[in-house]
């Protein structure tokens, strides 16, 4: 279950990753493992051959893995680097289905950027930790002053 942090809740001694793809190409493509092909299967439409290439969805062609979406390199940073927070703001919907899915990591976004489809997520503020299992309950916390 991811944890989830908005603006002025991050604690001081964890970094905030923006840069997404530059996190990914230079961290996480050395940590890839099996993992990785069902998540790039997922959000990409696209086969891992190995940890630098990946059989691209438009006409089959090979190609370096540097070329994921940012969605995609977001979510796997997610899953390879749990002590770390990312920022969501570039994914896509199927990318935010699979990171709501994921069994741990931390994300921020200054805004509500939730999937339809999650059964669970923490949420890190200033009042502390608290399960969150419903959409319409997430969404208030995020808009929330907290």
């Amino acid at each position: 279950m991811i944890t989830i942090y908005k603006k002025n809740t991050i604690p001081k001694n964890i970094d905030v990753i923006t840069m997404n793809d530059i996190y990914f190409n230079k961290n996480t493509v050395e940590q890839l493992n099996d993992d990785a092909k069902h998540i790039i299967e997922l959000i990409d439409n696209s086969e891992m051959i190995n940890k630098y290439n990946i059989k691209s969805k438009f006409q089959g062609e090979v190609i370096n893995i540097d070329k994921l979406s940012t969605g995609c390199k977001t979510t796997l940073n997610i899953l390879y680097n749990p002590d770390v927070i990312f920022d969501i703001r570039e994914c896509g919907e199927n990318a935010l289905d699979v990171i709501y899915s994921l069994p741990k990591g931390k994300v921020y976004c200054d805004y509500p950027l939730i999937s339809f489809d999650f059964d669970k997520v923490i949420i890190d503020d200033k009042a502390g930790t608290k399960e969150i299992t419903d959409y319409e309950e997430l969404k208030e916390w995020w808009l929330s002053e907290n």
